[in-house]
């Protein structure tokens, strides 16, 4: 099959046009972080950038090309999603996508389960957090609540005290870039809180989420969702909108309010919205948190893996996953996790590199 490699920039308009097809074809797919806007939006940061358009549009791949040995997902580390976007039928080898690309390997995490690209080295996999709004709020409410009305009970009684002691509770969608500032504000100090990387301060990084947020589209876009207790900002979600759904991005809350729970009250409101404007999901992504496991109502499964032909380069890292697998079933769970971890912080401070 011929894969053509190009920039995101020179994507035609037709071709975006086939790849939205593609993605409203397959809710699977309908990721924001799958679409041609995403692929743009980052290639005007990142000129390692490369979209592989397979066949006469029959699918559409993005990737970042790190040197000749690697590739990762267009977007990471800040991407929920990668992977091929295409008919439903279409098998693509890993093997051609790394020719196509010049490089050993393709890196890959966060992948739609039971794509061809990683067909037998799929290393890792775990269900994206999905809130269900298809049906409207009530709907969700509904469901929310026979699911799980301990957490329903609870969350609303600390609504109902939080307008006792402070005043009035709101929500709204903020235009405000001081409001932006002091999410991204409150996540800085999270990080460093906790040692991590201060990722959004990352130039490339900081370019995307402010194109996302100045972005007016409907399709394509962020959303900076508020809760205010007594006029005083509490909590911030901002969130990446496709055409039909919503992925959760950064959160933060003011600490003074942390016992009323602000992120989760403001993030089930934001569930309630999509809802009521006709979105079908909420997508919280990966990772065993708890209020993502409270608020959602089903998950989709992804896979991690490198995608790879005959290399040097694919053999060294599906070495190091196997490795790693070994180390992760030893019973000493100190031991057993920090091969994962050094993967990760190395996967991370590889891609945040442009």
């Amino acid at each position: 099959m011929r894969i053509e490699t190009i920039h995101p920039k020179e994507l035609s308009s037709s071709d975006c046009e086939r790849w939205q097809a593609h993605q409203d074809a397959d809710a699977a797919l309908a990721s924001p972080y799958l679409s041609p806007e995403w692929a743009r939006l980052i290639g005007a940061v990142r000129p390692d950038a490369r979209v592989c358009i397979i066949g006469d549009g029959d699918g559409y791949f993005g990737a970042q090309r790190l040197s000749r040995f690697a590739a990762m997902g267009l977007g990471a580390p800040i991407s929920d999603y990668q992977g091929v976007v295409g008919a439903p039928d279409i098998h693509v080898s890993a093997a051609a996508l790394c020719r196509a690309l010049k490089v050993g390997r393709i890196d890959l995490t966060h992948v739609p389960a039971g794509q061809s690209i990683l067909a037998g080295a799929a290393t890792h996999s775990e269900g994206s957090w999905i809130a269900q709004t298809h049906g409207g709020r009530d709907l969700y409410e509904a469901a929310l609540k026979l699911q799980r009305s301990e957490f329903v009970r609870q969350t609303n009684k600390k609504l109902r005290k939080l307008e006792r002691d402070y005043g009035q509770v709101s929500f709204s969608i903020s235009r405000d870039r001081a409001d932006y500032e002091t999410l991204l504000a409150w996540k800085r100090a999270q990080l460093q809180q906790t040692g991590q990387p201060a990722i959004w301060d990352t130039p490339w990084v900081r370019d995307s989420i402010d194109g996302c947020f100045d972005s007016q589209s409907p399709r394509f876009g962020g959303l900076l969702f508020t809760m205010r207790i007594g006029g005083r900002l509490a909590a911030a979600n901002f969130c990446l909108r496709g055409k039909s759904g919503l992925s959760m991005w950064i959160i933060g809350h003011d600490d003074a309010f942390e016992t009323a729970s602000p992120g989760v009250q403001l993030a089930r409101w934001v569930i309630g919205w999509a809802g009521d404007n006709g979105l079908a999901e909420v997508d919280f992504g990966p990772g065993e948190y708890r209020y993502k496991r409270q608020l959602s109502t089903t998950q989709r499964m992804l896979e991690w893996g490198a995608a790879s032909g005959l290399s040097w380069s694919g053999t060294v890292r599906q070495t190091q996953y196997a490795l790693r697998s070994r180390i992760e079933r030893l019973p000493a769970p100190k031991l057993a996790a920090l091969p994962g971890k050094a993967m990760r912080k190395l996967d991370l401070m590889r891609a945040l590199a442009a």
